[in-house]
């Protein structure tokens, strides 16, 4: 191979594994921040689950009651 072939060769692939880094960093950076979005969805869930949770309890407490 000349000594051109191989700069070009290697600019080359040294320009491949810099995409596949960008690639793979902008994904983790995007799994990040998507987590923590989800994160707080789930803990205002959560809060409502436990909300309905107290209410039909309340529910069940007053039928037991009443009987």
């Amino acid at each position: 191979m000349t000594m051109t072939r191989r700069r070009t060769v290697l600019a080359g692939g040294l320009a491949l594994y810099l995409l596949a880094v960008g690639f793979a960093g902008g994904m983790a950076a995007e799994r990040i921040r998507f987590d923590r979005e989800r994160a707080g969805v789930l803990a205002r869930y959560d809060e409502a689950v436990e909300e309905w949770h107290v209410v039909l309890m309340r529910v069940e407490h007053a039928a037991e009651a009443g009987r």
